[in-house]
């Protein structure tokens, strides 16, 4: 008898230590595999600690990066060296890619020919150009030389296709064709004159889109590219630094506003600029006692000022002391140089886009892709999901109407594909299904009109 009690406490003991371990690695696994509640939201020393853990993340991508700059440097010294008319149709240069961005339109629009250009470069080993952006250097560092103009002379009468322009897309190339193909090789230079996120069909075309995945992991194409490729100069950056730290709480909203945004889908409606309030309501539902910022960017003073009102006095209502709302003091109404579609000054621009990139949440006007870029131009959109996209209202419609979908969330934040629905519209059955193999071929068409 005293042995059998002996053996059930035994047996008793046992369960409970194996019950006692099971607690522990079963704890152990979730405090390694998830995100505390407080890491979810921005602070300044977990964004550069993000971006430290981003680096190790895409480590393919910065060695391919590295050895990228060092090819290119070597060659251009090689084109430098060279003079004009002792080249002749028969000599050898190097391959290009020349992007041409499109400089009277506004950041939005000229980013990501800019990112795409730099991924065919590499699938296609090829140099990069960029033809057009004289003050680039103005704004942004700049690891080696891509000025279209050192080199453009060398490549007077050379063989040139273009991939993009505005009107005009290589789409069954792009999606399902090969690059490095004869034909394609026999060509000098690769041009690429647009406003949009062309480079999405590649990201599905069977000849790439492993390596693709391989080296820039989940689709964060633009993200990954444009850390190294549009970084701001270091004053500039240290603006964005000094902001955020002296502005940014545990939990931070952004939102860009655009009201003069017109398009042949949208001139007749007008920007709802109180749903932007309300969004910002529905963000801040359970969220009590934290240090909260708003921060605010918008196209004119105007509406700034409007949006500014609106949330304060919803604020207010709410008993939401603990939210600041805070925006760059831009002046709106300052004629843009390049073009008449935008104001402000370029480096007002900049500094807003990348303020809101690194927001914990954002909310953005439907068809602006200032908004969209801005969403993937930091590290912090790998741990976001994709913005809140605001709706425009028909001029016509006095009442909210239940039936409409005012509000999305994006899934992605990568910049959105405005010609996807061309794509889709004029291209072969077969490049359609092919582009449709890209799991956020969704979010990348029905992103803009």
């Amino acid at each position: 008898m005293v042995s059998l009690k002996l053996l059930r406490r035994s047996i008793f003991i046992t369960i409970i230590l194996f019950l006692c371990l099971g607690v522990y690695y079963i704890n152990k696994f979730h405090r390694e595999n998830s995100i505390p509640i407080k890491n979810r939201f921005t602070s300044v020393i977990s964004s550069i600690d993000l971006e430290k853990e981003q680096n190790q993340k895409f480590f393919k991508f910065n060695a391919l990066y590295n050895n990228y700059i060092k090819k290119h440097d070597e060659a251009v010294k090689k084109l430098l060296k060279l003079k004009q008319s002792t080249v002749s149709n028969s000599t050898n240069l190097p391959k290009v890619v020349v992007v041409k961005p499109d400089m009277k339109t506004g950041i939005g629009n000229r980013f990501p020919g800019i990112v795409c250009g730099f991924l065919y470069s590499i699938i296609t080993d090829r140099l990069l150009f960029i033809d057009g952006y004289k003050d680039f250097t103005d704004y942004f560092e700049k690891d080696f030389e891509h000025n279209w103009e050192k080199v453009a002379n060398l490549y007077q009468n050379r063989s040139v296709k273009s991939l993009h322009s505005i009107k005009k897309n290589e789409f069954p190339l792009i999606a399902r064709g090969n690059l490095s193909s004869e034909e394609v090789n026999s060509y000098d230079i690769l041009r690429i004159h647009t406003w949009d996120y062309v480079c999405v069909p590649i990201m599905s075309n069977p000849n790439y889109k492993e390596w693709i995945k391989e080296i820039i992991p989940d689709y964060k194409i633009f993200t990954v590219i444009s850390q190294k490729l549009l970084r701001l100069k270091f004053d500039i950056n240290k603006q964005v630094e000094n902001f955020i730290t002296n502005n940014f709480g545990e939990y931070n909203i952004g939102i860009h506003l655009r009201v003069r945004k017109k398009t042949k889908k949208t001139n007749k409606m007008i920007i709802p600029i109180k749903h932007y309030s309300q969004v910002v309501e529905m963000l801040l539902m359970g969220i009590d006692k934290k240090n909260v910022t708003v921060f605010i960017a918008a196209d004119t003073n105007e509406s700034r000022n409007n949006l500014i009102n609106y949330v304060h006095k919803s604020l207010d209502s709410d008993n939401k002391k603990f939210v600041k709302i805070v925006h760059i003091n831009n002046d709106m109404s300052i004629e843009n140089p390049y073009s008449h579609f935008n104001r402000g000054t370029e480096i007002g621009a900049l500094i807003d886009m990348k303020i809101l990139s690194f927001c914990d949440d954002l909310v953005l006007t439907y068809g602006s892709t200032f908004g969209y870029i801005a969403a993937g131009w930091s590290y912090r959109s790998l741990r976001r999901l994709g913005p809140f996209v605001v709706m425009p209202e028909r001029k016509d419609e006095d009442n909210f109407s239940l039936d409409k979908i005012w509000l999305w969330q994006a899934r992605s934040n990568e910049p959105c594909m405005y010609l996807g629905k061309v794509l889709m519209k004029t291209s072969d059955p077969k490049t359609v299904e092919v582009f449709k193999d890209n799991p956020f071929w969704m979010h990348y068409s029905q992103g803009c009109p």
